[in-house]
Order: C-alpha cells, then sequence, then structure tokens
C-alpha cells in the first residue's frame, strides 16, 4: 500500500486503494493505472496466405504478478493498411491464458467492439487476475487482400471508471501472396 502511494506520487497524484479491485492504484481525479504494466509478447496467424478464410490472428500479453490491477480491456489496433482489413467476426473472438500452442483456461468475454478505425476493444468479465500470460483470438472474414507486414498497437486498460491505457507493444503479421511469391522467372 505504501509503495503504491509513493509511485503515485511519482506519477503525479495521490492513491488510494479502489473498491474496483483489491490492489487497484487510484489517483485523486478517479484515474485507475498499471504500476507494472503489461508487456506485448507475441502476434501470430494461424494462416499467412492472402485473401484466405478460416484464420485466427493471436495477441498475447503478459500481465505481470506486480501490476496491482487486473487487465478489464485489450484494444488491438492496425497501425497500417487498416483499409486492406476484412471485418472480423466478432462473435467469434476468443479469449485464454497461456499461449496459442499453450492455452490455458479460457476467459470470460464481456463485450467485443470494433470501430470505424478497424480496432478491436475486447472487455473481460470479471477482470484477469494479474500474474498471467493472455491471449486474444480475432477471427478475421478473410485475410487482407494485398501481401505485407501489418502494424496492430495492442494497448491494455485495468478497471475503472477512468481507467489510463498503456501501450504493452505493437505487433506485426506477415501476409504473402502465394501466387506471386512463387513465381520462376
Amino acid at each position: 500500500m505504501a509503495r503504491n502511494r509513493y509511485l503515485a506520487l511519482l506519477l503525479g497524484g495521490t492513491a488510494a486503494l479502489s473498491a474496483v479491485s483489491a490492489q487497484a492504484v487510484e489517483f485523486s481525479d478517479g484515474r485507475t493505472a498499471f504500476i507494472q504494466p503489461p508487456q506485448f509478447v507475441q502476434a501470430e496467424t494461424t494462416n499467412n496466405y492472402v485473401m484466405r478464410r478460416g484464420a485466427t490472428y493471436f495477441f498475447t500479453l503478459d500481465l505481470p504478478a506486480g501490476a496491482d490491477e487486473p487487465l478489464h480491456r485489450v484494444v488491438i489496433a492496425p497501425q497500417n493498411l487498416a483499409n486492406q482489413l476484412r471485418p472480423y467476426r466478432l462473435e467469434k473472438t476468443e479469449a485464454f491464458t497461456g499461449t496459442p500452442d499453450r492455452r490455458g483456461e479460457a476467459l470470460t468475454i464481456g463485450n467485443a467492439t470494433v470501430d470505424e478505425t478497424q480496432a478491436v476493444a475486447v472487455e473481460f468479465d470479471p477482470p484477469v487476475a494479474p500474474g498471467q500470460l493472455v491471449t486474444v483470438g480475432l477471427r478475421p472474414q478473410r485475410n487482407p487482400r494485398f501481401d505485407g507486414v501489418y502494424v496492430f498497437r495492442v494497448t491494455a486498460l485495468p478497471p475503472g471508471e477512468n481507467p489510463q491505457a498503456h501501450i504493452a507493444g505493437h505487433g506485426r503479421l506477415y501476409f504473402i501472396d502465394r501466387d506471386r511469391d512463387h513465381r520462376i522467372f
């Protein structure tokens, strides 16, 4: 508790324990923030060929035990070529502890939404406790039409009425055009 108050003072506020989560840091203006924020680990896809159906895009974050707050929401936002992405099948969004090749417990998604920029927000209900790897899987209708490197910003938010977003990192998915890449000249 003293550590939380000290860190809050360093960050420009005063801290009080929040009723939202037992260890949450809440500033005097109502903002909540991670003390030890989640870090982006990896992005991968089950199929990296352009225009293919049935792919899942996985984004994995490490929520350290010292985070002091649970993970309430993750926002995955394209940083380039957003107009090339196909709409997501939000009802197929999944989340679990662990990584795609070492799945753990399924996590309950309270809500999944997409905005006009193709950013997908996934809300956990209940929020995910610190000390876990968390993976979110998005299902597009199909892969992008054009090959290239697609970059996604992964942002994490703690619970609270005024959560302070933390950019956990950037994931890159590489899509290839099998027909174009295998031509013999």
